[in-house]
């Protein structure tokens, strides 16, 4: 654990019954958001009643420990809970999911009583976390001044920081060159929402820029020494990066996951058997069954090593500032692996499931495209290409990717 007084519950096991009530207003969550999916995808705006829908369900706080008022859930059912959202809604599990990555690694920082403070306001308030890291961004800068800083700068891409209350951000002080985590109100002045996601997908996840035009930054929100992105720290704090890419995938895969169930239906219900296959139903027809039996079986194996990456990052992090760089590395290169392969299942299930539906689910109304464009969108986040070298490195040399922000 990161402090034996202030244990971090996360990364505990699940216990049973607490697990099965959140998945189940995961359930409720996701049927809820199901009604609409394809309306407000197409509006594209930012998902501000969402986020009422996901606070009033009490799904914010599970990650906070009891001693803070939080539900003391586990990762693992977290990881559940964003991959059933995920399946009918791809943005919103993708705000949830960041939601709990950003409101976590505030324990990655070396202040604890800031932490502890934090995650007590967390469970008190309701709060949602967004963030404002981009690493291909230039850094924010803080300008020392009485009480604090003014955080000047600016990320062109900050999931869910518009429709946040807390977002969590790096800069360097200006006059000594320290590079400091802090967590900043994300309503207050000087910070400036761009309002300018206008994406193919992940249309409703409010991803765009965030700036900070003089924003003040009380000492008393500093976490410490900004060292999730920093190859030279030790290899706990750089978990976070590491946080991202197991998220990156579970949606991947939820989202196809969620292609596959809204096809099937669609052919079971909807499709027309084509006039030569010799069959009544389309559902009936062998080579339908045969192209939904790859697709699943893909995903099934994407979600498999997907599920088993994130074991193997939740145990990492149960080891607190004792983790090793070599536990460190082989989590990275698990997830490079799994970048790769949910990459292919993904795609292959958003598109392929068009074939298997016919021309009328090709209409703007159906909405099967969402999840193709929100695949398309996601999987670009970093190209798999290099993530692919990682794990042939490995392989090769028995080379870890170095720590960045994106490995």
């Amino acid at each position: 654990m990161t402090d034996p007084q202030h244990p971090d519950t996360s990364t505990d096991a699940p216990r049973p019954a607490d697990h099965e009530r959140w998945i189940g207003v995961a359930d409720q969550v996701a049927a809820q958001l199901a009604t609409d999916a394809v309306a407000r995808d197409r509006a594209g705006a930012a998902p501000h009643e969402e986020v009422e829908l996901l606070r009033n369900a009490g799904l914010l706080p599970l990650l906070v420990p009891t001693r803070n008022g939080g539900h003391g859930g586990s990762w693992l059912t977290a990881f559940e809970v964003v991959s059933r959202v995920g399946r009918v809604d791809t943005s919103i599990g993708h705000v949830l999911g960041y939601h709990y990555l950003h409101s976590w690694r505030t324990r990655l920082a070396r202040r604890v009583d800031v932490v502890e403070r934090l995650a007590t306001e967390t469970a008190r308030n309701n709060w949602l976390w967004g963030g404002a890291g981009n690493p291909r961004d230039a850094g924010l800068e803080l300008e020392p001044t009485s009480g604090g800083y003014l955080v000047r700068g600016k990320k062109f891409f900050a999931t869910g920081a518009e429709v946040s209350d807390r977002v969590i951000a790096s800069g360097t002080d200006t006059v000594t060159g320290q590079k400091y985590g802090f967590a900043l109100p994300t309503h207050t002045a000087g910070v400036v929402h761009g309002k300018d996601w206008d994406s193919l997908g992940q249309r409703a996840s409010a991803s765009g820029s965030i700036a900070f035009d003089g924003a003040f930054l009380a000492e008393e929100d500093i976490l410490g020494p900004g060292e999730q992105t920093d190859p030279d720290a030790p290899p706990y704090p750089s978990l976070s990066a590491l946080g991202f890419q197991i998220l990156l995938g579970l949606l991947a895969v939820s989202t196809a996951e969620g292609a596959l169930r809204f096809g099937a239906e669609y052919t079971r219900t909807k499709s027309r058997a084509w006039a030569t296959s010799g069959v009544a139903e389309a559902a009936d027809d062998p080579l339908v069954r045969v192209k939904y039996g790859e697709l699943e079986s893909q995903v099934r194996a994407a979600r498999a090593l997907t599920d088993r990456a994130g074991t193997a990052w939740v145990a990492a992090a149960a080891k607190g500032w004792d983790l090793g760089h070599e536990q460190r590395g082989e989590v990275s290169v698990e997830l490079s692996a799994v970048k790769v392969v949910t990459t292919q299942a993904a795609l292959d299930a958003t598109q392929g499931v068009f074939e298997l539906t016919g021309a009328r689910a090709t209409k703007s109304g159906t909405g099967l495209d969402r999840f193709w464009r929100d695949v398309r969108t996601l999987t670009l986040h970093d190209p798999v290409s290099h993530k692919a070298i990682e794990v042939g490195d490995h392989l090769l040399r028995g080379a870890y990717p170095e720590p960045s922000g994106y490995s």
